[in-house]
């Protein structure tokens, strides 16, 4: 069952560093946390385990995870899909990648120069990473704080979290 809202974050790659301290914090709230994971190279999504045991799967460039409060919360994933429960709060799923091509056209809306009307500029996309973030709604105070805190450990985040080895500063 589909029910949830998707929504697009564009963020530094890689993404997944991010998206642990994400759920990181998360899982003070949520200490039952449960984590499903697939991958592009797999179908299906693996058996949900455990944050602390889920953690170390967390893919730095690709991934899928799904994420429940707790074992019933998974369990009726498939009959009430993303849909708030009545406490409030749903599950959710993280999906990111590298972004594809290394520049794209965008509409701003939004202008620091003012313009009045929406105009198209590039984006260079090189470095960049495509988070889809599916929560049961747009406006929902769970769905916004879970967009909310994602949005957080991005920009919060320490360059140097995005290092490769080879990339260590010395």
């Amino acid at each position: 069952m589909v029910t949830g809202y998707d929504s697009v974050i564009i963020a530094r790659s890689p993404a997944g560093p991010g998206i642990r301290a994400m759920l990181d914090a998360l899982h003070t709230r949520w200490p039952a946390m449960l984590v499903g994971r697939s991958t592009a190279e797999e179908t299906g999504i693996d058996p949900f385990l455990p944050w602390p045991r889920a953690r170390g799967d967390v893919a730095p460039e690709a991934g899928e995870l799904y994420v429940a409060r707790d074992a019933t919360m998974e369990q009726d994933w498939d009959d009430y899909g993303y849909d708030l429960r009545p406490d409030g709060e749903g599950p959710f799923a993280v999906l990111y990648r590298p972004l594809p091509h290394p520049a794209t056209t965008i509409s701003l809306t939004e202008d620091p120069a003012s313009r009045p009307d929406p105009y198209d500029a590039v984006l260079i996309t090189a470095g960049l990473s495509l988070i889809t973030v599916v929560t049961p709604d747009e406006t929902s105070p769970f769905s916004r704080d879970i967009h909310d805190r994602l949005t957080r450990a991005f920009i919060e985040q320490p360059e140097s979290a995005n290092l490769t080895p080879k990339q260590e500063p010395e």
